[in-house]
């Protein structure tokens, strides 16, 4: 398995990505603290997200579509990325949303009041919103003020496929980390280069705990899910993942390699299974864990060391 590397060219097998990654206090107190210049991945992809959060554009040549928001507090710097790179946010067409994590939905209603765009989400999440708007309230208020639930315009099946311009993303439903959680899949083209873009929905794992699951009323069947999903989507030809939070996948690492290897920082076709490798070894790691192992791994959030080691 290829090993991730930081810029000093040490390994992170080390490091669970994969833990509690949640913002500091500073960091929710001040979430602009987060924040960090947008920039050109390849082609018509961008990533407007910060720190904690993965947000990504695509210029889709008839209008944007924006893959995940960040919280409420951090629409600012999200607006501020999408008009840096030169696009007018009231250009977004259609905002689609991964799974229902406020992390990813809660400027939704905000940016469709700004833009009218049209919203995405699995049928499955969007069923879980609909019947349980209490636990989403609790989740809501928990990562901060004005983080709003959403209702999506299209409820997606497995393999649906959005198309706008020129992209075509196909859905495919990867449920664990939610009970709907939708992985995403389309082409780029760049030039003479077609490139293959893959994004994994949903990777974390506290929520698949069996105390979490009791707690919000979830089917204890999602931890095998959980695996199910990862072998589905095995065999997805990727030569350039994303990830819906930036330490999945690196992204300030290979944005900082962009002014060394010029274009090429993200392009990796055997970054997918080192990904999905890392997260079934990670995975298993977990759910042999007692209670109190799972405790003492999420009492302090790391992604502060996360930025050091980088």
């Amino acid at each position: 398995m290829a090993k991730s590397q930081n810029k000093g060219g040490r390994p992170l097998e080390h490091f669970n990505r994969f833990g509690n990654m949640s913002p500091t206090q500073e960091y929710m107190h001040r979430p602009y603290l987060m924040d960090r210049a947008p920039f050109q991945i390849r082609g018509n992809l961008y990533f407007v997200g910060n720190l904690w959060c993965s947000s990504h554009l695509i210029d889709t040549g008839e209008g944007l579509i924006l893959l995940d928001t960040p919280c409420a507090g951090s629409m600012p710097g999200l607006i501020h990325n999408i008009w840096k790179l030169g696009f007018n946010p009231e250009d977004l067409k259609y905002i689609i949303v991964s799974h229902a994590h406020t992390d990813h939905y809660a400027c939704v209603n905000a940016l469709v009041h700004l833009s009218g765009a049209k919203t995405f989400l699995s049928a499955v999440d969007a069923k879980d919103m609909r019947e349980h708007p209490e636990r989403m309230e609790a989740m809501n208020r928990e990562l901060g003020y004005y983080n709003e639930s959403f209702v999506p315009d299209v409820e997606l099946q497995d393999g649906d496929l959005i198309q706008l311009g020129n992209t075509t993303i196909r859905c495919v439903l990867t449920p664990g980390h939610t009970i709907g959680v939708m992985s995403h899949f389309w082409t780029l083209q760049d030039g003479q280069d077609t490139i293959r873009v893959g994004i994994y929905g949903g990777a974390g794992f506290v929520s698949v705990s069996e105390a979490a699951l009791r707690r919000n009323g979830m089917p204890l069947s999602l931890q095998q899910d959980f695996l199910t999903s990862i072998d589905k989507v095995w065999d997805e030809p990727v030569d350039l993942m994303l990830g819906n939070h930036p330490f999945h996948n690196d992204t300030y690492q290979k944005y900082a390699r962009l002014f060394q290897v010029a274009k090429d920082a993200f392009l990796a076709p055997v970054e997918w299974h080192r990904f999905l490798n890392e997260l079934r070894t990670r995975y298993q790691t977990f759910l042999a864990m007692t209670p109190e192992q799972v405790e003492a791994m999420y009492a302090k959030s790391q992604i502060n060391d996360y930025y050091k080691i980088l």
